[in-house]
């Protein structure tokens, strides 16, 4: 019998070249825990499947997941569907720089958090390079997110996020599309009163490729789930 991985680390990808080798071997090279690295991909011809296979020689800890779908947040799900960890966490494929933050994230998960978030606003976060429109938005909703509602953290969007098993097996994913799914089980863990804490991270836009944020897909999924919050601290603040 295997033994099960205490980690899952999900990583969707889209023709992402070169950019991915860099980013698996600061992953394989750093993180400590038991782990898998799921790559979750659209379509058998991206590039970055022959890439990833010629570069890390059929490497254990790697695994192709191909997505019952298409777009990113179909890719997590398809991740989701997959694991079979004590803890999933999503990352991104370009990021170069946060690769210790994964021995940081499952640090606190064995402290008994059961959702760990990565943040680019709170002390020793930072936010690089990104388009004037989208870090307007993500500061706005963050910051409203959390002076004014009871959501307990500084940065609700990023999408670099831990999550517990027990969580995932316990809410029904709703998102289907965009970049919603970390905030809606963020939310959802929220309602729960699950333990959640923040720790600091650095974001970087990225330098190569061409990135997949749109406005529209930005405002209107996500306008969802700041309502399902400002639900939550107004009906739900003495739930236990």
């Amino acid at each position: 019998m295997n033994k099960k991985k205490q980690l899952d680390i999900l990583i969707p990808v889209f023709n992402e070249n070169e950019i991915i080798v860099e980013t698996l071997k600061n992953i394989l090279s750093t993180v400590k825990c038991d782990f898998r690295v799921l790559i979750c991909y659209d379509y058998e011809k991206d590039s970055t499947l022959e890439i990833i296979k010629n570069s890390f020689n059929n490497n254990e800890k790697i695994v192709f997941i191909k997505n019952f779908s298409t777009g990113f947040n179909n890719a997590l799900v398809t991740g989701f569907k997959n694991s079979t960890a004590d803890a999933v966490l999503f990352y991104m494929a370009d990021d170069h720089i946060n690769h210790e933050t994964i021995n940081s994230c499952y640090k606190k998960f064995m402290e008994g958090y059961q959702i760990v978030c990565p943040s680019r606003f709170i002390k020793g976060g930072k936010m690089i390079g990104n388009p004037f429109f989208k870090a307007l938005l993500t500061r706005l909703a963050s910051f409203f997110l959390f002076y004014f509602t009871s959501f307990p953290i500084k940065d609700a969007t990023n999408s670099f996020r831990l999550f517990s098993r027990e969580l995932i097996d316990k809410v029904k994913v709703e998102s289907n599309k965009g970049f919603t799914l970390s905030l809606e089980l963020t939310a959802k863990a929220h309602r729960l009163n699950y333990k959640i804490v923040e720790i600091p991270t650095t974001w970087v836009e990225r330098g190569k490729g061409k990135s997949r944020f749109r406005l529209i897909s930005f405002i209107l999924p996500y306008t969802k789930w700041l309502l399902y919050i400002i639900k939550t601290s107004i009906f739900y603040r003495n739930a236990k």
